[in-house]
């Protein structure tokens, strides 16, 4: 999959990965324990590939019977792609977006539940975060059907493209008991990559949880929910595809997501040296944020809301998103590239209070 303001898109294991529209993030250690405290349980592994990227499971408590485990989060895995990958023909939304119908259109509980919250994070936004930009990503060359090579797109191709786009076309209703969505005009396109893997891992931590692994951590692609305490890192959003770690720091049963533009950008074509696009657009304008050095860390409750308000609020820019986090009382770090290769941050009070709350 890919975002309204990211495109990498939930692929299958079997593409080529490319790099991660968004920052990386790292787990660093497991629960730090005082000299005093007994030995830490034994912590174990499993990974493995899904929507184009890697994803790692940490459990901590004995190893046992891991093939079931395996196979139990390869399945809910699999299920979020077959429901919500835009790089697969035979999924749900692919079937969705090649629908001519304006609707009433049933859709699975899953999707529902994954376009409500979407549709709340664009209101609460000011349209920063949208599900349908996909038309104007594959002008600019990202996402599927999007050509990396291609030239600026023509202004009136743009145009047209946003008659399509705004999830003011959007709503979601029910009938009889089941979802179904309607749009407003034909050809309106859905594209959830930034929001349907933070869905993904919250689905994984609840069937760990319900197997009885209460303390663990998954992360799929950067997108990761802690259960228990756990460090963490976030990656420097000045280096590139490099994978230095900027900052470190603890999480408690928490879902935590970030968006940046160094992972997946493009010379900007016909901008001059120096400028890129980044994957992430901006559908209040219909063009890519070109703030490529920079990223935004967001902690919530569900890795869900982390990933679609980490999208809205790096759209948003370090001034109006910071202002409209601390308005809202959302979690989240700033990450801004400095003078001299520096990296600068800015932190909401929620965000400081709850990475310090974990040592109290």
């Amino acid at each position: 999959m890919a975002p309204p303001a990211r495109s990498a898109g939930l692929r299958p294991a079997s593409r080529p990965a490319r790099a991660a529209k968004r920052a990386l993030l790292f787990v660093l250690a497991a629960l730090t324990t005082a000299a005093c405290a007994p030995p830490p349980e034994p912590t174990w592994t499993l990974d493995g590939e899904a929507f184009g990227t890697r994803w790692t499971v940490r459990v901590r408590g004995p190893e046992t019977d891991v093939q079931s485990v395996r196979a139990a989060i390869e399945a809910e895995l699999d299920a979020v792609d077959r429901g919500m990958s835009n790089w697969r023909d035979d999924s749900e939304l692919s079937r969705l977006n090649a629908s001519e119908a304006t609707g009433p259109l049933p859709v699975s509980e899953p999707l529902a539940l994954v376009l409500e919250a979407a549709l709340r994070v664009h209101g609460e936004s000011g349209g920063a975060f949208d599900v349908t930009v996909g038309p104007l990503l594959h002008l600019y060359g990202f996402g599927p059907g999007g050509d990396p090579r291609s030239a600026a797109p023509d202004p009136d191709a743009v145009e047209a493209a946003r008659i399509r786009v705004g999830s003011r076309l959007l709503s979601l209703e029910r009938l009889d008991g089941q979802a179904a969505l309607r749009r407003q005009v034909p050809g309106v396109e859905l594209d959830l990559s930034g929001i349907a893997k933070g869905y993904a891992v919250d689905r994984v931590s609840t069937i760990l949880t319900g197997l009885g692994f209460a303390e663990h951590l998954v992360e799929v692609g950067g997108e990761i929910q802690a259960r228990g305490e756990w460090t963490v890192g976030i990656q420097d959003p000045t280096g590139g595809l490099a994978t230095a770690v900027h900052r470190s720091f603890p999480v408690r049963d928490l879902g935590m997501a970030t968006s940046g533009g160094y992972g997946d950008f493009r010379e900007a074509a016909g901008k001059g040296e120096g400028r890129y696009w980044t994957h992430i657009l901006d559908p209040r304008i219909g063009r890519p944020v070109e703030r490529r050095a920079g990223s935004v860390t967001v902690l919530a409750e569900s890795c869900l809301d982390a990933d679609a308000w980490a999208t809205a609020l790096f759209v948003l820019g370090p001034e109006e998103g910071l202002e409209l986090a601390e308005e809202r009382g959302i979690a989240a770090l700033f990450l801004t590239a400095g003078a001299g290769g520096t990296v600068e941050e800015a932190a909401t009070p929620a965000f400081t209070d709850l990475t310090r709350a974990v040592n109290r």
